[in-house]
């Protein structure tokens, strides 16, 4: 044919061409296969994923039977989502997911059943251990599955692989910017909340499982005091102050936690009260009126100093400050809470900004926030009907601003938040048909 090819022959030639086809997942069975560059799904054995060992979430999912059962009749309705370390040849749970990865492995084993073997998962670039670790406590708060423990121990892991990748130490406002910049809100004095107990307080936070940020709150300042009286006392240092006074109270807490069941700051204090005043021979009574005493000339000396407050039924105004916060935070507006010394509530509320008042949710926000401590204008009330979006709002339970409000509500009614002055609660109502 002269080197001609006939055109049968090409045909068949371009045939054998268009017989490629799309690679098959079972590729990622072959030596030596590169990971997507791009975020892809691929198919994986379950044998191939590992749990997130550094998983911020240490305590056992109290739903895991039911995760599992819902998995065993229904199959995996979210999957999960992995990476895989540089030169390792195992995958991880990259963004939450320990949970049903387990619920999976169990019922592999049990049943052998092909349907728990081959997983369809979402496979993200490796980035960082930073990163994952990051992802990892973001899913876990969404879900609302974090203590206070275990969230202080993650960001406290978090900064120092921060500070290893960085190659720099991270003090507080740092640390808060590159918390944000990974998508975590925590601002400083939470963050010092963190720092303070899983340095100080790691005994009663490994052992005592309901350990709020509240309650380190409270304990902080008063354990200030105790370690500034030491020190005028004696020349005790720091960390022979908390393992030579504090540590042995905290060690008994502990041991007791498992047979009461409850814990108490006001008694945590106290026995730390007790074992400091033996530690420097003196009655636990002369070392409490000191302390008393130099608590109430510090706060007139300085009438910005904060001290704690209480209303007739016990509960703490800090709390409620805390809550108003929160709230605050949760909207968008945390601009507007300001300082204020003179104000009964230690603070005051100011006025949106031009754009935030614009904002109906936010001057919604605002005016229930200012009428619950007292702070509503007259001319920010109306006689409005609450409108059916504002209803839907407050009954949300998937809105976590709705949620702070309604605990911020719950503070306010046991401390007195609403009858701080005459008409705060009219305001309130007032505020409410405002929104």
């Amino acid at each position: 044919m002269n080197g001609k090819v006939s055109v049968d022959e090409r045909r068949r030639l371009v045939a054998e061409s268009l017989r490629v086809g799309n690679p098959g997942n079972n590729a990622r069975d072959l030596a030596g296969q590169v990971d997507p560059r791009a975020e892809s799904q691929i198919e994986l054995a379950v044998d191939e994923i590992q749990p997130y060992e550094h998983n911020p979430r240490r305590a056992t999912n109290a739903k895991f039977d039911d995760i599992k059962e819902s998995i065993r009749t229904s199959g995996l309705r979210s999957p999960l989502t992995v990476t895989r370390r540089p030169g390792e040849s195992h995958f991880i749970v990259e963004a939450g997911g320990n949970t049903r990865l387990l619920a999976l492995r169990q019922l592999w084993a049990e049943t052998r059943d092909p349907r728990f073997r081959k997983l369809v998962v979402l496979f993200r670039p490796w980035r960082s251990e930073s990163h994952v670790l990051t992802a990892h406590l973001i899913e876990n708060e969404q879900r609302g599955e974090m203590t206070f423990w275990d969230k202080a121990c993650g960001i406290v892991a978090l900064k120092s692989r921060l500070e290893a990748e960085q190659g720099r130490t991270l003090t507080l406002r740092p640390l808060e910017d590159a918390l944000h910049a990974l998508g975590l809100a925590v601002n400083t004095a939470t963050l010092g909340l963190h720092l303070f107990a899983t340095e100080r307080l790691r005994t009663l936070g490994e052992a005592v499982a309901d350990l709020s940020g509240l309650d380190v709150k409270t304990m902080q300042p008063r354990l200030n005091a105790l370690k500034r009286y030491a020190q005028t006392r004696s020349s005790i240092s720091d960390d022979d102050l908390y393992a030579q006074v504090f540590e042995p109270v905290f060690r008994r807490i502990a041991q007791q936690y498992p047979h009461t069941g409850t814990f108490s700051v006001a008694a945590t204090c106290e026995a730390c009260e007790v074992g400091l005043a033996h530690h420097l021979g003196e009655p636990v009574e002369s070392l409490r009126l000191a302390l008393r005493s130099k608590g109430e000339r510090e706060s007139q000396a300085d009438p910005s100093t904060p001290v704690a407050r209480s209303s007739a039924d016990g509960a703490d105004v800090d709390e409620l400050l805390t809550r108003a916060r929160r709230f605050a935070d949760a909207v968008g507006i945390s601009g507007v809470i300001q300082p204020d010394p003179q104000s009964p509530v230690g603070l005051r509320i100011a006025t949106l900004t031009d754009g935030d008042a614009e904002d109906s949710a936010r001057h919604r926000a605002r005016c229930l926030l200012a009428a619950l401590l007292g702070q509503l204008e007259p001319k920010a009330a109306s006689s409005n009907a609450p409108e059916p979006a504002f209803l839907q709002w407050l009954v949300d339970p998937d809105d976590p601003s709705s949620t702070s409000f309604w605990e911020l509500l719950a503070c306010a009614r046991r401390s007195g938040g609403l009858r701080r002055r005459p008409g705060a609660a009219g305001e309130a109502a007032s505020a409410s048909e405002a929104a």
